[in-house]
């Protein structure tokens, strides 16, 4: 559910609010100066009750006719008085030597946030895949989910400007504070921005307010307000979070970067990209097979289509989907000059057919891959370390 409208969190949620409920109270009047009437009027004369020869024909009427016109344009013009003055304040951007200035990047789905270099030089780089904490009836939590990494952490009285932006791949999202009575829409290729400077120490719901695909409605993330010399500590420090640096395993690392909003690990299940349970299915060899590869990066270059085709191409692809295990066929000395005779990638010269190794997943992660279903976008900050954390992972789960 949306939560914060019952708090006014940011310096200017007051102005929003006051320009919001004289814009209701005006339009219940200039409503019910209408409808009101309209009832009166249809009650009062309605047609048992006036005689055919007492209708007259009223032409106009001056003094009612100026009334109806200048009341509405006067209240129309403060309408846009407290419309313009509350946008104003919204927009206007204060001055970055008097802010902190956040990079914040929306992609599907999650949102992630770059800080600029603390005084040792130290760049913090947080946020990922939101999953809030499970509690169980009595609101004991079973599980902590992941806000402690996936927060927007900022200091109390302090100017922030959001410089947010989604990968070209992407889709529109809108960042949205409901405490703050702040949304903007983050486009893919552009940068926009919006301030806020928030007035009370606390945490804040944020949402996505732009239908972005099938995790929409859970690409949440959490703003942390701090006191001054909490955040000062953090942000000078190389700790991850103010809660401590955040798991680097393999499975924590999964859940953060959102591999799992479209991916199933621990089962065979599809959801909007392949399992990653196993290396490849059948029908995903076949149409490599068909129409070639050339997407990674790999020394070897480009793989052409149609290498192979028929009952030879159908042989290939169950053994290579099977996990190349059992009496390997004729047909796969086409693949073992690139892909080696194991299918291992030839020590990282080309794709590795049989699991997803450091290299592979490295590839993957930088350059973004279109598949049979749609195209995972590019991780291009990943770590070296956090691909080998994530592939030994994946490698234990096959």
């Amino acid at each position: 559910m949306l939560e914060g409208f019952n708090t006014s969190a940011a310096t200017f949620a007051a102005d929003v609010d006051q320009a919001f409920w004289i814009h209701i109270v005006i339009s219940i009047g200039l409503f019910l100066s209408v409808v009101a009437p309209m009832f009166y009027f249809a009650w009062k004369y309605r047609a048992d009750k006036v005689k055919k020869e007492e209708i007259g024909t009223l032409t106009h009427h001056t003094g009612l006719e100026i009334t109806w016109t200048v009341i509405p344009v006067i209240l129309l013009m403060v309408f846009f008085y407290y419309g313009y003055s509350s946008m104003k304040v919204l927009r206007t951007m204060p001055a970055e030597s008097e802010s902190i200035v956040v990079k914040v990047e929306g992609s599907k789905w999650k949102w992630e946030y770059e800080y600029p270099a603390n005084a040792s030089g130290h760049v913090h780089k947080i946020g990922g895949a939101f999953q809030k904490p499970k509690l169980d009836e009595n609101g004991k939590v079973l599980e902590k989910g992941t806000m402690g990494i996936s927060a927007l952490y900022v200091p109390v009285n302090t100017n922030v400007i959001l410089e947010m932006t989604a990968p070209l791949n992407d889709v529109i999202h809108s960042f949205y504070i409901p405490a703050f009575r702040m949304k903007e829409d983050v486009v893919p290729g552009r940068t926009t921005k919006q301030w806020f400077n928030a007035s009370e120490v606390g945490e804040y719901d944020i949402e996505c307010a732009e239908y972005c695909g099938t995790d929409h409605s859970y690409m949440y993330s959490r703003l942390v307000v701090l006191p001054q010399e909490e955040y000062n500590a953090w942000f000078n420090s190389t700790d991850n979070t103010p809660k401590g640096n955040y798991a680097k395993s393999g499975d924590a690392l999964v859940q953060r970067h959102g591999c799992t909003q479209c991916h199933a690990i621990e089962t065979d299940k599809v959801l909007v990209g392949p399992s990653l349970k196993t290396r490849f299915t059948k029908e995903q060899v076949l149409d490599v097979i068909n129409n070639g590869q050339d997407q990674l990066g790999y020394a070897m270059g480009a793989m052409p289509g149609g290498l192979v085709t028929g009952a030879d191409a159908e042989e290939i692809a169950a053994y290579v989907a099977g996990g190349m295990k059992g009496e390997k066929p004729a047909s796969f000395a086409a693949c073992s000059s690139c892909h080696g005779e194991d299918g291992k990638g030839m020590g990282g010269m080309s794709p590795n057919l049989v699991g997803y190794d450091a290299t592979l997943m490295s590839h993957v992660f930088k350059n973004g891959k279109v598949g049979m279903i749609g195209r995972m976008p590019a991780y291009p900050n990943m770590s070296e370390e956090e691909i080998s954390a994530i592939a030994e992972y994946l490698e234990n789960v096959k």
